[in-house]
């Protein structure tokens, strides 16, 4: 078979058989096409690209009979050709510039007979009939294969890449070589002597430019050819892998052990430490040439690590230096407070496995095991005695368990031990439960479920290895012990992540005033630990997943189940497009609600402050987030513009029927955002009902009412009714208060007092405050008193002093505040009495 890439290479034809074809003639073309004949099907490649080869015959007499043509053309002038020399120069420099720019093969060289070992050994070893490796082992080769196959995938883009550069720089190189061949055939020797160092210049680049080409293009045509196997052998091993993984999962409820009551044939098993040493060796050889690749990205992880250390550790001190209750804020940072270091350290192992792209077993251990250590020096500072005690015996089991997974054979002397300790950790969680009924305010709220699936776990583990299943109950007793301890490392690190964002909140308080001063931690607390505890049982669930050895075998069949293509009338679709759709409307939709949130904490702090509200206008910023969602997650899905005016239509059709009032709402939504006659915070007034501005949402809005209540407002009412702002340009307000004295009082001494009374903070003194005779009423004459306060939400509080300080002041200079008096006059007819005994006139 042919491959494209060396059929598109061939088409560049050597150039000395070329130039020998234009001077012999038909005889050596004849042999140049005998040649490439062979050389093209001595070179592996696909067959269905085999038919390109005779597109090379007619294009080599196509060139011969284009450079006869230009033989015999008539000579060009002596300026044209050192024209010509120059351009050819500056073409041979650019290709020389070209193939030293392409990367050197070298390091595919030496990284594919590792490869081609490592598969070889895995074929010989562990994929015969008579291995005894376990599932874990097949999980790991999988992994392991898969990597290869991504590596060669992008070995061989490079390769593609390079072989159309080829193609370029060989027909520029067959250019300068015919222009070449017609000067020596013309025997130019004559004209300056410039023009002679020219053509030797030319001439001695393009040799040193032709040799480097050859080389390079040799080289590629190798590699590609040892590509091209060994992605024939990966596809085969990874088929060969799997085709096991699904007949040890079918057999995994099958005795494959003696009962425990029956004696065990040890002398057909290898000796356990020589199980232990093998599976050691094996695991250091897949981590190591694991990392090889991977050094760029380690380094980056060492600086990222001491970068998020030395700046929490500098937060943590200046909040030290700088905050009057350095304290208090600390105080509610136990673990970063304790050590900056192990805080870091615990992100850094809990985050870690989920970096690497199908990660060897060992590496993810050695980040779960760095994450327990870390966890265990933290939690020491919570925890009393007694369930310390308790959480270093789990600890212990955890390494053993660990240890355990590592072994890459069947080796059924593990059972013992690993009945042992199964038990033990039964026991811990039994009395682990009794600790957290005695002290829950000491645990996680949550805690008790995930020792319930401990204990369970490890009781069916148990069961199997009583009944002769061990690897289905090795797996239990692994999986749920592994699992156990990471999910209360997970929360320790969901803490951790509180800590440092409450921590950088109340640092921010310092440079950012105008947004730090309504980061209230409080109040984003409970919103923010169900996001970062719905991303770590995410992480829990997917080591889970890795433990049962169940993550590829998922992956392949959620995969399958999301790409089939399903058909109902003329539509096509699949699945994966669906789910990618609402998902990608779902992560939309939770964007939009929590930036609302975040801009309705920071309104409500911003009061003072109009024009450095969002108000409104994050309704704007809502309705772009959702809009852009939606194109997003119409894109992914792969779903046709037909089939969106389709939806669209029906829309239409639906908003004709019964949808007017809603999209009315909508509308009007996006009126109230443009024109913002209402903001997050104002006091408004719609028809009866009055309050504070909650939220400006898409369909309707909240209205906090001063009763408490929450009233829900459509945003078509809002345009639609006459609506009262009393804070759309400032929040200043007149109040107005009428004050009645007693006819006969000096009306001059009351305008006084009055004008003294409303000489007071809160009051503004412009504009100027007002007292007036307002009206002669029945029993009174009445004054009316007018002024400005700057804050809408204090002024009831400043009416209530200015009342309480006339009345005090009438009384001290005895001005009387009178109120209606009636006589009543009861009459009754003659000869009637009380029930007194008195008689009735």
């Amino acid at each position: 078979m042919i491959s494209h890439s060396v059929l598109e290479m061939s088409r560049t034809i050597p150039l000395r058989i070329r130039t020998l074809v234009a001077k012999k003639g038909k005889p050596f073309f004849l042999f140049a096409r005998l040649w490439l004949l062979v050389t093209a099907f001595t070179l592996p490649a696909k067959a269905q690209n085999s038919s390109r080869l005779f597109d090379i015959l007619p294009k080599i007499a196509t060139d011969t009979v284009n450079l006869a043509d230009s033989l015999a053309q008539k000579p060009i002038s002596i300026e044209q050709r050192i024209q010509q020399n120059q351009q050819f120069l500056n073409a041979t420099q650019e290709i020389k510039s070209g193939l030293t720019k392409i990367p050197d093969t070298m390091f595919m060289q030496n990284q594919i007979p590792v490869i081609e070992l490592v598969l070889q050994r895995i074929q010989e070893q562990s994929l015969a009939e008579q291995s005894t490796v376990n599932l874990r082992l097949l999980n790991e080769l999988e992994n392991l294969i898969i990597g290869y196959d991504q590596q060669v995938n992008k070995w061989q883009e490079q390769i593609d890449e390079k072989a159309i550069d080829f193609i370029e720089f060989g027909k520029k190189l067959t250019r300068i070589q015919e222009f070449l061949d017609q000067e020596k055939s013309l025997l130019v020797t004559d004209g300056p002597e410039e023009y002679l160092k020219q053509k030797n210049i030319l001439q001695q680049k393009f040799s040193s430019v032709d040799s480097l080409y050859g080389t390079k293009r040799m080289a590629g045509l190798r590699i590609q050819t040892r590509l091209s196997g060994v992605q024939i052998q990966l596809d085969e091993l990874l088929e060969s892998l799997r085709l096991r993984q699904s007949n040890f999962r079918r057999d995994l409820l099958k005795r494959d052990s003696p009962y425990i009551w029956q004696s065990h044939a040890a002398n057909s098993e290898k000796p356990f430490s020589q199980v232990i040493r093998e599976t050691w060796i094996l695991n250091r050889v897949i981590l190591r040439h694991y990392l090889e690749t991977r050094n760029g990205w380690l380094i980056l992880l060492a600086i990222v690590f001491l970068s998020v250390y030395l700046g929490t550790r500098n937060m943590i001190a200046k909040i030290y230096r700088t905050k009057d209750f350095s304290n208090l804020i600390l105080d509610r940072s136990k673990y970063l407070r304790y050590s900056p270091f192990l805080g870091t350290a615990l992100i850094l192992f809990a985050i870690g496995p989920y970096l690497f792209s199908f990660p060897p077993y060992l590496l993810i251990l050695i980040f779960l095991f760095g994450s327990i250590l870390v966890t265990t020096f933290l939690i020491q500072i919570v925890l009393d005695r007694q369930s310390m005690f308790l959480w270093y015996l789990m600890v212990v089991s955890f390494f053993v368990f660990g240890a355990s997974n590592l072994i890459t054979q069947l080796a059924h002397q593990e059972k013992w031990y690993l009945i042992g300790f199964s038990l033990l950790g039964i026991g811990i969680g039994y009395r682990l439960l009794k600790r957290i009924n005695e002290k829950p305010k000491l645990f996680p709220v949550n805690l008790p479920y995930l020792v319930y699936f401990f204990i369970g776990m490890q009781l069916l583990s148990v069961g199997c290895h009583i009944f002769g299943r061990f690897s289905l109950g090795k797996l239990l007793g692994i999986a749920s012990a592994l699992s156990t301890m990471q999910g209360i490392s997970l929360y320790v690190f969901v803490l951790v992540l509180m800590e440092a964002i409450y921590l950088q909140s109340e640092l921010s308080k310092e440079n950012q005033k105008d947004y730090a001063n309504f980061l209230n931690y409080q109040a984003i607390y409970v919103r923010l630990k169900k996001i970062f505890s719905f991303l770590a049982l995410l992480m829990w669930l997917y080591l889970l997943l890795v433990n049962f050895s169940l993550n590829q075998a998922l992956a392949n069949v959620m995969f399958d189940f999301l790409q089939e293509t399903r058909t109902i009338g003329n539509t096509k679709f699949t699945f994966g497009s669906i789910l990618i759709f609402f998902l990608l409307i779902w992560i939309s939709s939770v964007l939009a609600k929590n930036i609302a949130y975040f801009a309705s904490i920071r309104d409500s702090h911003s009061l003072q402050q109009r024009n450095k509200r969002l108000g409104s206008s994050i309704l704007l910023i809502r309705l772009a987030v959702l809009t852009l969602g939606f194109f997003l997650a119409v894109t992914a899905s792969g779903l046709t513009l037909d089939k969106l005016a389709i939806v669209l239509g029906a829309l239409s059709v639906g908003v004709g029927f019964g949808l007017q009032t809603i999209v009315n709402n909508l509308v009007s939504g996006i009126i109230l955002a443009f024109e913002r006659p209402i903001q997050i915070g104002d006091v408004i007034e719609v028809g009866s009902r009055s309050g504070i501005v909650k939220e400006v949402g898409i369909r309707s809005s909240t209205l906090q009412a001063y009763d408490g209540s929450e009233v829900i407002i459509p945003n078509g009412d809002l345009l639609s009714q006459h609506l009262v702002n009393w804070t759309l340009s400032d929040k200043s307000r007149r109040v107005e208060i009428l004050v009645g004295v007693a006819y006969g009082s000096d009306l001059e001494k009351v305008h006084a007092i009055i004008e003294k009374v409303i000489v007071r903070d809160g009051i503004l003194s412009f504009p100027v405050p007002n007292v007036l005779v307002h009206n002669f009423g029945d029993s009174a004459v009445e004054f009316r008193v007018l002024f400005w306060v700057a804050n809408f939400d204090q002024w009831l509080q400043v009416k209530n002093n200015v009342l309480r300080d006339i009345y005090q002041a009438f009384a001290r200079e005895n001005i009387e505040i009178p109120f209606p008096q009636r006589d009543v006059h009861l009459k009754s007819p003659k000869g009637k009495k009380d029930p007194g005994g008195d008689q009735l006139e």
